[in-house]
């Protein structure tokens, strides 16, 4: 890994990855990840205090070891990051409240923000990505995070619409981007 790592990532953020790989990948595979990271040692973070932090180059060794163990595997990340959603704000919080959460739970050299909300489109912007800033490797963990936060923040009869874009993952800049998220009203 090459890069500059400085800051920090709240034990949160940790637990609430670990769970969902726990779900989507079994404990096997989210041992798989953190024996590839040589971060075995915190499979049971989840018993030390949510607000302690662990420093950003070893949850980047995380990611990196995700990244290579499911490359190629853009459901199988999108699905991981929608229950990384879930797990990390599990109810009660406003998409607004979300975005602000997860910038300061995750102090980098990373910016997330809502660029526009309207009232059928929010358009979010990414400005490096901590979770596809290697060259070859997608966005769609962070993406099904999006989604999921959005979709969990609205009333029950509304739907959140994504359709994928095929981003240019040998472009160095790919991990800054826009998601537009449509929003369904109709009551079904």
């Amino acid at each position: 890994m090459i890069g500059d790592y400085k800051g920090f990532v709240k034990n949160k953020v940790i637990v609430a990855l670990l769970q969902a790989y726990h779900d989507i990948l079994d404990y096997d595979g989210m041992k798989s990840i953190l024996k590839e990271a040589g971060m075995i040692h915190i499979k049971d973070i989840r018993d030390k205090n949510p607000n302690d932090t662990l420093d950003f180059f070893s949850f980047k060794k995380i990611i990196s070891a995700q990244n290579c163990l499911l490359y190629d595997s853009s459901d199988l990340l999108f699905e991981i990051g929608k229950k990384f959603s879930f797990y990390l704000f599990p109810f009660g919080k406003s998409f607004e409240e979300i975005i602000d959460e997860i910038n300061s739970s995750i102090i980098a050299d990373w910016k997330v923000s809502i660029r526009e909300n309207n009232e059928n489109e929010m358009f979010i912007s990414v400005d490096r990505c901590i979770f596809c800033s290697e060259i070859g490797v997608p966005c769609d963990l962070f993406k099904g995070f999006l989604v999921n936060s959005l979709q969990k923040s609205l009333p029950s009869e509304h739907k959140v619409i994504y359709e994928r874009d095929i981003d240019d993952i040998k472009d160095p800049q790919h991990n800054s981007f826009i998601v537009k998220l449509k929003i369904d009203k109709s009551i079904k």
